[in-house]
């Protein structure tokens, strides 16, 4: 086209307007290198995509030569790029998707005409809300799929449903169609399909994120896959809570390193005799305390002391030393002791005659 402005003719370049499919987005490009982004939207720009070298490829210099074979293999592997003698080529991912949804409706023994244009209120209604909350009213087809497959084939209660790309959105990958599809999946294998169980596991995950940022906190570094495995493990199955975590360190400060390992022995040992609560820690510690010190003393009394003094060393002494009185004071303060012990943390020990 050209304009004449009153003396000069200038040449204006045509724009071209390669239109991608939104499928391309939500299911593909999110787990695509950088390289393999550049290559494919070029190829796509340039109008090359039914024919195409990695000649072709070398002469736009988009990205290096030696990483051309690397980025041709991402692109044929994700299901984009087909391959035929040296001539590479698109695949049509828009009629690929339309043809998987036909074979899985036709898999169910349903007529695809009929579900397509069926008048499912419910799935209708949850859809739109999803759309209108988590994609401003305007949810890609291929999600459409995954809500169709969350009902139908995993058998999800509608708000877990729901919940699903509550969760995709907060974690950010809900324009992801793996991610997501991943969540789903794992969700199903781990029977979260109705509101209830959901709701108790994702609060358990809330508390272990809780626990791995305090522990980051109280160890003053990052911890890493397997020391954050370990903490999770204390919500999943000790019910730990971060005041429980909190005074499990305390009561390792005597070590001149804590571990995750000390903490957790310590809350293995709480959650074997059934506490639950910081309060009920406390007591149980203090009695346990108490109780050491008790049979440190029988243990030290039984086996005597090492040193010898007076006739027992062999020096005569005139005066004759009278006996400590406090054996009635100790036996007084340590009923007191224990008076102020609920018995029911004291019998965890076993009676007052027993020893290790």
């Amino acid at each position: 086209m050209k304009i004449d402005n009153g003396k000069d003719e200038i040449s204006r370049l045509m724009i071209n307007d390669s239109l991608l499919p939104d499928i391309f987005l939500v299911r593909y490009a999110q787990e695509l290198s950088k390289n393999a982004l550049l290559v494919y939207l070029w190829i796509n720009m340039t109008g090359k995509k039914d024919g195409f070298e990695e000649s072709d490829v070398e002469k736009f210099k988009i990205i290096p030569d030696d990483e051309i074979p690397k980025t041709l293999a991402e692109l044929m592997s994700a299901g984009l790029v087909n391959r035929k003698d040296k001539t590479y080529s698109f695949d049509d991912i828009k009629a690929r998707e339309v043809e998987e949804y036909i074979q899985a409706v036709k898999a169910k023994g349903s007529d695809p005409d009929s579900v397509l244009n069926s008048d499912e209120k419910e799935r209708q209604v949850l859809a739109d809300s999803i759309s209108k909350t988590f994609y401003q009213g305007e949810i890609p087809y291929i999600f459409y799929r995954l809500i169709d497959k969350c009902l139908y084939d995993y058998k999800f209660d509608g708000r877990v449903c729901y919940k699903l790309f509550e969760e995709g959105y907060d974690q950010s990958i809900h324009r992801s169609n793996i991610l997501m599809e991943n969540m789903a999946r794992s969700w199903y294998e781990k029977g979260y399909t109705d509101i209830k169980s959901l709701e108790k596991q994702l609060e358990i995950n809330k508390r272990a994120k809780e626990l791995v940022k305090l522990c980051n906190s109280l160890l003053r570094k990052r911890l890493n896959a397997l020391e954050i495995e370990r903490v999770t493990s204390w919500a999943n199955d000790l019910d730990a809570t971060k005041e429980l975590v909190t005074l499990a360190f305390k009561e390792n400060e005597f070590r001149s390193i804590i571990t995750l390992k000390n903490v957790g022995d310590t809350l293995t040992k709480w959650h074997d005799h059934g506490i639950t609560t910081a309060e009920e820690a406390a007591k149980f510690s203090e009695a346990e305390h108490k109780e050491n010190k008790r049979k440190a003393t029988r243990r030290k009394a039984n086996t005597g002391s090492s040193w010898r003094t007076g006739a027992e060393a062999g020096i005569s002494d005139s005066k004759t030393e009278e006996p400590a009185k406090v054996t009635e004071t100790s036996k007084d303060t340590k009923e007191e002791d224990d008076e102020n012990i609920p018995d029911d943390i004291l019998n965890m020990f076993g009676g007052p005659d027993e020893d290790d």
